[in-house]
């Protein structure tokens, strides 16, 4: 979306498996569905959604949620082989083994499999060929003169055209259409980007989030 003129808008942003650790509603139930939130939720999120309705001011709406969410955050289930799992795919760039993760888990494959489309919503090896393909296309925004190739190669593609199927599956246009189009949006966010520490030294580094 390309917005104009004056908005007042915050977006809350959940870790893959934070929406079941905070409500414990299975995600995968939610996939690809469009639903209302209190058909999801319950009434706590239509009160919540009434008092935003009803304020005018954005600092008021933000005490608002956080007054909702922050004291289920402290109540809710510590991180478990699943939190963990997201974590060390993310850490990997999409590289980590499920045999490998669901053994550290200390759980079968399957069973790794079954909770990890639960909590998450999507199965590990779909997660990890996305976070595989974020971290590509990040490291081409922040580096746009390195050939696409170079690209697939570091991120452990087969070669460029499994790359260019990726992103044809999650874009649906070419990895260049992909770069051309974040660049026409994302202006200001790619220009910190790519003005900033490399990534390892940067003390509070710049992400792009899609």
């Amino acid at each position: 979306m390309q917005l104009h003129g004056s908005l007042d808008t915050f977006v809350i942003g959940f870790q893959p498996d934070g929406l079941f650790r905070l409500f414990g509603v299975p995600t995968n139930e939610l996939t690809d569905c469009d639903l209302e939130a209190h058909s999801v939720l319950g009434s706590t999120i239509t009160r919540v959604a009434e008092q935003l309705g009803n304020s005018t001011c954005f600092s008021e709406r933000v005490r608002i949620v956080e007054q909702a969410l922050v004291p289920r955050a402290l109540r809710c289930s510590s991180t478990d082989a699943i939190s963990a799992a997201v974590s060390a795919i993310s850490a990997a760039r999409g590289s980590a083994g499920i045999p490998v993760l669901a053994s550290n888990a200390g759980i079968s494959v399957r069973q790794f499999e079954r909770r990890f489309l639960q909590q998450v919503g999507i199965r590990p090896k779909l997660f990890a060929r996305i976070a595989r393909f974020e971290a590509a296309l990040e490291h081409k925004v922040r580096f746009s003169l390195r050939p696409w190739s170079e690209v697939a190669h570091e991120f452990g593609y087969y070669d460029q055209m499994h790359m260019v199927h990726d992103f044809a599956d999650f874009t649906g246009v070419t990895p260049s259409e992909t770069l051309n189009q974040l660049e026409a949006v994302y202006v200001e966010q790619i220009k910190s980007l790519r003005e900033q520490k490399p990534a390892s030294t940067a003390e509070d580094p710049v992400r792009l989030v899609f």
